[in-house]
Parts: structure tokens; sequence; C-alpha cells
């Protein structure tokens, strides 16, 4: 068996040193080093009561003329699925980012956002020269053969010289689901957003991550429970194409701009077991479980017990519940304002009627990590927005308002006097809370005034309750 495997290691090493000879690694060296950077963020963490600072450095790409740069941003992204529990969201954000050119030239840069589906964070060098910059050229191509080999530059660490190295690997697989996605062998997770060239030497896409659709959702059990997989922690690292990132790169994702498109469903998959209880034919679909009141799914007639078998006329084939997130982010993706024709069956009186409805996407209701927020440095604490996970995670009616304690500094006045992340302020010393802009004018009355203690009236695990912090000014 041993030697078995030994011969068929030997016939991969000698494939991969024969279609070395294809690539003309002088020239793509020569071109890469043009472009090619290194980013490294000073991150500043913050989870509850606990804040500390991360360092984070990787390989980037100059993208445009005037400076945009593309690197891995997984380390400073905010969308967190568990980050409505409770209010306790976890908080990255990038506090300085530093650029270095191949030629060891130092460039400040200035944070953009992260995609929240390819984790490919943007930012812009602020050059006081106004330089112009060289930078890669993405090329769109048709489909990729299996077997065909791709070359990467990846950045080594900075204490060597010099500092990229090569490293070949080749397509494994085309995916089409859960969607489509161009699968390599060779390569590892350190080397994500490394620039990916054909043996043609034209720039094809990034090396990036297909994430499995079931840890995407937003159900925490789900999540839980995909845990317990190893499946789920094997790394499926592939072809970010040229097609994705030139609109990205046209229309870079902003922090705390949300573009993505928005039904307004609670949802369910129509199983097998289900289908055939009800004697439905579909090889999968979507069950309504709840309608929002006034999103565009009510707009459009969409009805409790609802089930969507198609989706612009492709059948929708959720037939399990870790496949709701591809519906989701398909929905997601397709941005607000844009028209949408859905399928749907309709049980009533024992029958099952076929509906064609129109829906018009609205935009994504915020979550809690872009919700508007606001420190007060007296009483040491972080308050922010209520937002639709509120409401939703909590049970809360819309006319419910207040703000959510999103961070207490330990020993702070708020810490000592009971404030815990995840609180609801409903009042401060009797003057009514709804926004951060109410607790900023609030917080500013208790400045002036001077108080010996100020009375929080909160909202906390289903009750409210009082809470009276002594001050020391």
């Amino acid at each position: 068996m041993k030697t078995i495997f030994s011969i068929a290691a030997l016939i991969i090493l000698a494939a991969g040193s024969v279609s070395a000879q294809n690539f003309n690694f002088d020239r793509i060296y020569q071109d890469a080093e043009k472009y090619t950077v290194a980013v490294d963020l000073v991150i500043e963490v913050s989870f509850g009561m606990q804040t500390t600072e991360a360092e984070s450095r990787g390989i980037g790409a100059v993208v445009s003329s005037d400076g945009l740069v593309l690197f891995d941003g997984t380390s400073v992204n905010s969308d967190d699925p568990l980050s409505a529990m409770a209010g306790m969201q976890v908080s990255a954000e990038p506090k300085s980012i530093e650029i270095t050119m191949m030629d060891g030239t130092k460039y400040p840069a200035e944070f953009i956002g992260v995609d929240r589906f390819t984790k490919i964070g943007f930012c812009r060098i602020t050059a006081s020269d106004n330089r112009k910059f060289d930078y890669v050229k993405f090329r769109g191509r048709g489909k990729f053969r299996l077997g065909e080999w791709l070359l990467i530059y990846y950045l080594l660490p900075d204490f060597v010289t010099p500092d990229l190295g090569a490293d070949i690997g080749l397509v494994s697989a085309n995916i089409s689901a859960p969607e489509e996605f161009v699968l390599t062998v060779g390569f590892n997770s350190l080397q994500l957003t490394s620039i990916m060239y054909d043996t043609s030497g034209n720039a094809v896409g990034v090396l990036g991550n297909l994430e499995n659709p079931a840890l995407s959702g937003f159900d925490a059990s789900r999540m839980m429970e995909s845990f317990s997989q190893f499946d789920d922690f094997m790394p499926l690292l592939g072809l970010i194409d040229a097609e994705r990132l030139n609109k990205l790169i046209e229309n870079p994702p902003k922090q705390g701009k949300v573009d993505r498109g928005w039904l307004g469903i609670y949802l369910q998959a129509l199983t097998s077991d289900i289908a055939e209880f009800w004697g439905i034919t579909s090889p999968g679909g979507i069950i309504v479980n709840e309608v929002v009141k006034d999103s565009p799914a009510d707009s459009a007639g969409i009805k409790t017990g609802d089930i969507i078998i198609s989706l612009q006329g492709t059948p929708i084939e959720v037939n399990k519940e870790d496949n709701l997130p591809i519906f989701q982010k398909k929905i997601s993706e397709m941005g607000a304002g844009v028209p949408i024709d859905f399928e749907i069956l309709r049980r009533l009186d024992g029958q099952i009627d076929t509906l064609d409805i129109h829906v018009i996407l609205a935009q994504a209701p915020i979550s809690p990590a872009e919700a508007p927020d606001y420190e007060n440095d007296d009483f040491e604490l972080t308050v922010r927005d209520m937002v639709f996970a509120d409401y939703s995670v909590l049970n809360l009616e819309r006319s419910f308002k207040g703000v959510v304690v999103k961070e207490v500094e330990p020993g702070g006045w708020a810490s000592v006097g009971g404030m815990f992340p995840g609180d609801i302020i409903q009042s401060i010393g009797g003057e009514k809370i709804t926004s951060v802009i109410d607790a900023k004018t609030a917080f500013a009355r208790l400045a002036q005034d001077k108080p010996e203690e100020a009375i929080f009236f909160i909202y906390r695990d289903s009750k409210t309750l009082f809470v009276n912090i002594k001050t020391d000014w």
C-alpha cells in the first residue's frame, strides 16, 4: 500500500514539474511585484466587556490607478451570525492600515469595507504625492479544465528576502452548487487573495474560500450542530474569478452601507417528508412560516403557509434546513430594488393552487454591527440603535424602543453599577430613549447636572428593572 502511495505521489510531483515548464515565472513575477503589496492592519476587537488589539499581515493587490487595494478581509469581518444574541456582537474594526509596496515604499490607507460573501476587503492608499499606481487587470476567460494548472505568488514572512514565493496548484473540480466555483488543490488558507495566473500569464482571479452554506445562516442552533461535523472545517479553496472581482472593484463594499436585497419572510425548508405528507412533487422549496408586516413579501401578497418552488423560473431545490442559506444568499445578492418572480403553491381547503407572484426586493435591514452607535466616556459604555434582528431574536413588538448596550468597559461607572452588554436602555434619568441621538442628549445633560447617581430604566431577560449607577464627576 505504501509503495502504491509513493508511486502516486511521484506521478503527481512529476506532473507538477512538467506543468511548471508552461509558466514564464520571471515575466509573471516582474508583473506581480508591480502591484502586489503587503497589508498590515491593527484591528480593535471588542466583545461585550472585552476590548483588545490584534495585528494582521497579509497579501494584497493594487486594483486601480488611484490606489484601491483588495486584501483578505476575514479578520475585519463583523457580520457575525451570533451578533444579535443579547446584543453581544463581535466588533472588529481596523484602527490603522499600512500598505508596503514590493520596493519597500510604505503608505497609510483608509478602510473601505468587506464583501460579506467573498470576505474580500478593500482599502485605499492615501498618497500625498497623488501618485498613479500600477495595478492588476483581471481577465475573464472560459471554463477551466480539470487538471489545469494555476500559479500564485504569495507573501513570504517579513524577515526573509525576497518578499514573494511561487506556488502552483491544479483545478480539481468545477463546482456547480451551492454556487459556481473553480476548486483547486495545492494551495493553503495562508495564501488567500493571492493573485492566480493561468499558463498564459493572465491574472484570472484570486484565491478564495467556498463556505459551507449551513454556516452562513442566522440560526444559532443550526450553527452549533454544524460545529460537530469535521467536514465543515475542511477549507475548499479555489478561484474567485475575474467577473466577480471586477464588479467588486467597480463598486467596492462600503462599511455601514447596506445594499443587500430583502424579502421579509421567516422560512423553512420543504423537506421530502413534508412534501410527501402534503402530496407535493416539487424537489424542494421554501415554506413561508411568517411574513414581516409591510415587507416586500407582504406587499406582493405572499402569505404564511405559502410554498415558494421557483425563483425566476428556476426550481428551488432546497430540501433540508442546511440549504436554506443558499436561497437567502441569492435574495441578498440580487440587491434592493430588483424585481423577481416567484412560483408559489398555496394550500387552501384541501386544494393546492399555483400562483405567479411578482416581488420588488427592498433594502435589507441593517445588522447590529452596522447600527449607529455612541460611546460615552464618563460612564464608559457604548450603545447602539435597535435593529430588526433585536426585535426578531427577542420577540419584541416594533413599538418597543430603546438603545442596546453594545460594550461596557470593565471597572467603569456602568460596569460597577451593574450594566451589562445586551441590556436595552429605555430611559436615562427619566428621559425616554428611542435612539443613540436621544442617549447622547441624555448623557450630555447628566454631564452638565453632575448628579451623584444616574437612574437607568432597562429591559433585560424579558423583564424591566431600574439600575442606579453611582457617579464620580
